[in-house]
């Protein structure tokens, strides 16, 4: 339907594009500043904590978000399947700059005593669910847009939009950090990320209101379609079971190597925090050019073929480039292994990302995609980086979580036998 959409709404493929993954790019630029700023946020609305529990409370706060994240997904994913995908993408973008702006403007606990952190747990919660809602109404738009052997590389950039938000947030952090005292960040300069996130949503939003919808439109009085939840933990069930543990592969790799890796290269290699945020941000630029790369590749060659070999690519490289990151701890040696293995994470979450879409029909694709991702990414993802240090604490070998990534890649190879390749073919 791409080319009769694009063309009713006047917009060309590249504003279809930002306009779809806007959201997706605020989504983990908020994640990367609230990260980066945890410390001051700390101070300020848990003061009477000691350092290390205001710590641990400002990201208890934030990994709160991480708990609604499913709950977002799926009603928002289910009102995408009822009302349309752009009704979906405008509410989420506006939720999204709902809870930066009530971080940037949130009184501290000296000024408002208990209800300081009560409305950062508040934007915590909205922004999780937000960012729940936000990737299956996405994802599901590109893949609709696209034309039939465009699909892989329009889908892509919602993934490559994850990395652009990555970078962007760890820029603006540094930058700040690099102009501003230690007390003027304190005071006042850790709000300004989060004042520049207010300012991208309404340009989103604007934007997103030109999309044209692609849920097919109802008739005069006819009812909009329900149950779409329903059908994919009913009837399409296996689908839903397959899909997400397909995703299990990507989503463990993708927060091992981007997320995990910087800070056990600090905490176990005893590299410098600086050596940590170079190699962050070289992944995420990687990440960002190898994704519309996997796309381009799953649309000539087959989702299937490039999943699978960058799977079992993944699958064979990842113990041997932390064996060589522990043998030689340096800053090059942690960006080089980083980067190499951002294209392999790239080219396992792409083609999947494409290939579920394909296979629900329209009036559940939004939820379809939202229950795999979501659940996945939050639940098999999420919890990653906390199983990996778990493993280097228990066997006291800095290496274990390599084999905690082959075994998730090897594991989400088998659900792929069942999972139907539509290259090419017309969506259902």
């Amino acid at each position: 339907m791409s080319t009769l959409a694009l063309s009713k709404s006047g917009l060309t493929k590249t504003h279809v594009i930002t306009a779809t993954t806007i959201g997706t790019a605020l989504e983990f630029y908020d994640f990367t500043i609230y990260s980066f700023f945890a410390i001051q946020i700390g101070q300020l609305f848990f003061p009477g904590a000691t350092p290390v529990n205001q710590f641990l409370l400002s990201i208890g706060v934030f990994g709160v978000g991480f708990v609604v994240r499913p709950l977002g997904g799926i009603v928002i994913g289910a009102y995408a399947d009822r009302a349309g995908r752009k009704k979906a993408m405008v509410l989420t973008i506006m939720l999204m700059a709902l809870s930066c702006a009530m971080i940037a403007c949130a009184p501290t606990y000296a000024v408002a005593g208990l209800a300081a952190p009560l409305i950062v747990l508040s934007a915590r919660l909205i922004q999780g669910f937000a960012a729940g809602g936000e990737f299956g109404p996405g994802t599901t738009l590109l893949v609709e847009y696209a034309t039939d052997n465009t699909r892989a590389f329009f889908a892509s950039w919602n993934f490559a939009a994850t990395a652009a938000g990555l970078v962007l947030g760890a820029l603006v952090a540094t930058l700040i950090n690099a102009a501003l005292p230690k007390q003027a960040i304190l005071d006042w300069g850790w709000r300004i990320p989060f004042l520049l996130g207010i300012v991208a949503a309404p340009a989103g939003m604007l934007i997103r209101k030109r999309l044209e919808e692609t849920l097919a439109e109802r008739k005069p009085g006819e009812a909009p379609p329900r149950g779409a939840l329903k059908a994919a933990l009913t009837t399409h069930l296996n689908l839903t079971i397959l899909g997400t543990f397909a995703e299990l592969g990507g989503s463990v790799s993708v927060y091992i190597t981007a997320f995990f890796l910087p800070s056990h290269a600090v905490r176990a290699l005893h590299l410098s925090s600086t050596a940590a945020v170079t190699s962050g941000i070289v992944s995420s630029l990687v990440l960002f050019a190898a994704a519309p790369l996997a796309g381009m590749l799953a649309d000539r060659f087959s989702r299937k073929r490039v999943l699978v070999i960058s799977r079992v690519v993944m699958l064979l490289l990842v113990y041997p480039a932390f064996a060589f990151l522990s043998a030689h701890p340096s800053m090059t040696a942690l960006c080089v292994v980083s980067a190499v293995l951002a294209v392999f994470v790239a080219g396992q979450i792409v083609p999947v990302l494409v290939m579920i879409p394909e296979l629900f029909p329209k009036h559940v694709r939004a939820t379809g995609i939202a229950l795999t991702y979501v659940v996945s990414a939050s639940f098999f993802g999420g919890f990653s980086p906390f199983i990996a240090s778990w493993l280097v604490a228990q066997t006291g070998n800095p290496l274990a979580p390599a084999w905690y990534v082959a075994a998730a890649c090897a594991i989400s190879l088998v659900p792929v036998i069942w999972l139907k390749d539509r290259t090419g073919e017309a969506l259902a």
